[in-house]
């Protein structure tokens, strides 16, 4: 990519404007047979959205952790994005991903932002294990004042149980239910003021509100995908 400045003689100069780096993660226990298309997809994804793309990393057969392989990966070549397919490659949990550096998705077309360390207390922090049913109940119970989107510890839990077909989040708008039950609803003008959720825990909440998809571990395809997918 390249912009265009005047220089020293009044006539225009151009000047390399540096891209930052992408790595590309496929992975043949989940692609299977799509695995040459899916990197396909992934490198021209990743060069339209302006990266470097510097290669697709494969982990190894037998690798334990596939995602944590490609995130080291990542850190070694300092690059700003790890792009993927769909989210079933990072079994669904962006979130684990943009801790280290921003998720590409192609399917959907969707870009998952690094997080920003926040000051959430010590008691509303994510958890550092996976959490159990049993837990994630506690969890609920212990946290019933907290919302998801400002406690990341509840929307941890949240994402545990919706996952687990334990609780099924509301499809409508806080506005929408207020309305249904014929209360008012404080338009956002009249709210304080406030920072907001780190990113994390909206990832996790929003994990938690498709869990139906994960469940089904099929990537939905948009038009062009499956013309594409013809064509190939």
């Amino acid at each position: 990519m390249r912009t265009q400045k005047i220089g020293t003689n009044g006539r225009p100069a151009t000047q390399k404007i540096q891209k930052p780096n992408a790595v590309g993660l496929v992975r043949p226990d989940i692609s299977s047979l799509h695995t040459s298309r899916h990197a396909t997809e992934i490198r021209r994804h990743a060069e339209r959205l302006g990266y470097h793309y510097l290669y697709t990393v494969r982990p190894p057969a037998g690798e334990v952790d596939p995602v944590g392989y490609a995130l080291a990966v990542a850190v070694g070549v300092q690059a700003a994005a790890l792009v993927v397919h769909d989210l079933t490659t990072v079994d669904h949990t962006p979130a684990r991903v943009c801790e280290t550096c921003d998720l590409e998705t192609v399917c959907p077309a969707m870009t998952w932002a690094r997080a920003q360390p926040g000051a959430t207390g010590p008691g509303h922090t994510h958890p550092d294990h996976s959490l159990t049913i049993a837990e994630s109940h506690r969890i609920m119970q212990q946290h019933r004042g907290c919302r998801a989107v400002t406690c990341p510890r509840k929307a941890s839990a949240l994402s545990c149980l919706v996952r687990a077909g334990k609780l099924v989040p509301p499809v409508s708008s806080p506005r929408e239910r207020a309305a249904a039950r014929g209360l008012a609803f404080e338009s956002a003008d009249r709210l304080p003021f406030s920072p907001g959720p780190d990113l994390e825990t909206l990832l996790n909440v929003l994990d938690a509100l498709t869990a139906s998809v994960a469940d089904s571990r099929t990537p939905v395809s948009r038009p062009f995908d499956v013309a594409r997918s013809e064509r190939d």
